[in-house]
């Protein structure tokens, strides 16, 4: 666990000084949970559609703003500013002990935490909420192979909402999850497009930006998530894993895939970090 976040110097002039002011304002506040938790060893995936509530009569437009950022190694940020996100997420999840690991500013501000047993996405001073936390429960400890897909999420732009709260907020794609040592690159592809996701503290987050007009396609595709070692070497990527199964050595309990199937059928789990 690290306690380190982007250099300042990645955040427009001023930024730094809001989201330390949000951050004070949201302290004890409780925020209400934005998808139920996903319970069972079978789920390593969340999918989420937290603001939809129709589709806009006209076409979404097809442009997409990539802002996602590439592998970077973060830097420290005042002490009381990652544990006011920590517990102001933690609150909104309905979790306890969650930590951070990632903190993304750019169209939109949010953060990757963990806990014991299971990872939060979570958003920063969106929609009038200063904390708003999805959590997927999943085995924290152990990855199914090189990488994990711990979330995979998906919010339609705010102005498809109707609501003055959310008019103008982008629509976006978010996915994120675990690596291990041999994980050098990370990426997300989505609606014909290709992003690296960012890479710290043994995780990935990446996260596609959209118009706020942008409304979830009824024939949505989904996103490709794709892992690669320091040769380019694929190390798999999320469609070659949804229908295999992991457990976990000493146990044999099955951590990743259908529990029903024997662990002798599956294969072991690798410790994360």
């Amino acid at each position: 666990m690290t306690s380190t976040l982007p250099p300042t110097r990645d955040l427009p002039p001023g930024r730094h000084a809001r989201i330390r002011s949000e951050v004070e304002r949201g302290i004890g506040s409780r925020r209400r949970l934005l998808v139920p938790v996903l319970a069972g060893a079978a789920v390593v995936a969340a999918v989420v559609a937290s603001v939809v509530v129709f589709q806009p009569s006209a076409p979404p437009s097809p442009a997409v703003h990539i802002t996602t950022a590439p592998a970077t190694t973060v830097t420290s940020v005042p002490p009381e500013e990652v544990k006011a996100i920590e517990s102001g997420c933690s609150r909104s999840a309905g979790r306890t002990g969650a930590r951070l690991h990632q903190y993304l500013g750019e169209e939109t501000r949010w953060a990757l935490l963990y806990t014991g047993d299971a990872a939060l996405t979570c958003t920063l001073g969106e929609d009038g909420m200063a904390y708003n936390a999805a959590f997927v429960q999943v085995a924290v400890g152990w990855l199914p192979g090189h990488f994990s897909v711990d979330g995979i999420g998906t919010s339609a732009g705010g102005d498809v909402a109707g609501r003055q709260e959310t008019a103008g907020r982008p629509g976006y794609r978010t996915a994120v999850g675990r690596i291990d040592a041999k994980v050098a690159r990370v990426t997300v592809t989505a609606d014909g497009r290709t992003v690296d996701a960012r890479i710290a503290d043994g995780t990935y987050a990446a996260r596609l930006h959209y118009p706020p007009s942008w409304g979830i396609p009824h024939d949505d595709q989904g996103m490709l998530v794709q892992a690669y070692d320091a040769d380019g070497r694929s190390l798999g990527s999320s469609t070659g894993t949804w229908g295999e199964c992991y457990y976990e050595p000493g146990t044999s309990t099955v951590l990743y895939g259908d529990d029903r199937i024997p662990a002798d059928r599956c294969q072991p789990a690798t410790p994360w970090r």
